[in-house]
């Protein structure tokens, strides 16, 4: 026999190596995927999809901005898609975050209820969740981890109390609102008018929704000055902060009698209140609500599922007058 044909000894040390290196490989390539982190140990990147109404509304610029800062801060990617104010948009809007295997999906939608089947979509694909400033009515179906924004009634029933305070017992009011079916429009009216059940001198005149649009609330107020001359309207209470460029507008024109309470704390509203244009306004502050929406998505993905406040987030919601103006800071627009 030829000995060089002889199968060659392994020294046991390498045999050894071999085995654990074959082992080793066998459980990267069959393993799965880990939910947290690679195979090598880098943290995953969170992928969060954003779907807001419409982007174009400027209460979301500082919103959208601090969602932004948030997601590069934590490592967690964030992809804000606008449905343009139309509710066919905002709903293909989240089934493309379905059919894109988002980890995670923030809805600011216009509509609680018509939104409901794309939640039940993302439901169905085990994708999470959450309402931001804008809420779903998941009594209608679908499940939503958290709602992060304003108790919109709260807000409703400061913006009574202001009016109260600005008008007394008694006076006809204008009322201008959002957009119509959108959660913070029907919350807002809910607690404006069960404030006024307790003042019935207080009347409301004329309803309009001005779509949370500066020209439609310009005109709007225009408008309840033509129908009521001066000493028929004792205020006009505007469900945003569109309201304050027809407190400008009025004040030109010599209308002092009407009162203005508007919603949000905008540069230009905070000037009006210091000027005494704006009576009041109750201050919701966006960029907290997007900040706070990243973190509890990402809290939430990574397994830390009790430091997410449920069934809702609410941030505080104070009053403003020209007696404490100068305590708070604009919520954008400076």
């Amino acid at each position: 026999m030829n000995m060089n044909t002889l199968p060659r000894r392994v020294p046991r040390w390498k045999a050894v190596v071999g085995v654990v290196a074959a082992l080793a490989l066998s459980v990267t390539a069959c393993g799965s995927e880990p939910s947290e982190s690679t195979a090598a140990g880098t943290a995953k990147t969170f992928k969060i999809g954003h779907m807001i109404f419409d982007t174009s509304v400027p209460f979301y610029s500082n919103l959208i901005k601090k969602e932004r800062e948030t997601a590069q801060q934590l490592g967690a990617q964030v992809d804000i898609r606008s449905g343009n104010g139309d509710l066919a948009n905002e709903i293909s809007v989240v089934q493309q975050f379905v059919a894109e295997k988002f980890d995670l999906i923030l809805i600011s939608p216009s509509d609680p209820k018509g939104i409901i089947p794309a939640v039940l979509q993302a439901n169905n694909a085990n994708i999470p969740v959450m309402a931001v400033n804008t809420q779903a009515d998941v009594n209608s179906g679908g499940k939503i981890v958290t709602y992060v924004g304003v108790d919109d009634y709260t807000f409703g029933k400061g913006q009574g109390e202001l009016l109260v305070k600005a008008i007394g017992e008694s006076g006809n009011v204008g009322y201008i609102t959002g957009k119509l079916g959108t959660s913070a429009q029907i919350q807002r009216k809910a607690g404006l008018m069960d404030v006024l059940k307790q003042h019935p001198g207080i009347k409301i005149v004329s309803e309009q929704a001005a779509d949370w649009d500066n020209a439609k609330a310009l005109a709007i107020t225009q408008d309840y000055l033509s129908k009521y001359p001066k000493g028929q309207l004792s205020a006009i209470v505007s469900q945003g902060p569109e309201g304050v460029s027809g407190a400008a507008n009025v004040q030109k024109s010599g209308r002092t009698d009407v009162k203005f309470i508007v919603g949000d704390f905008p540069a230009d509203v905070r000037k009006a209140i210091s000027d005494g244009t704006v009576y009041g306004s109750v201050n919701q502050d966006p960029a907290p609500q997007g900040e706070n929406a990243i973190k509890y998505a990402v809290e939430w993905l990574k397994g830390n599922q009790s430091a997410v406040p449920q069934p809702n987030a609410y941030l505080d919601l104070p009053t403003i007058t020209k007696d404490n103006v100068e305590q708070y800071k604009a919520a954008w627009g400076e």
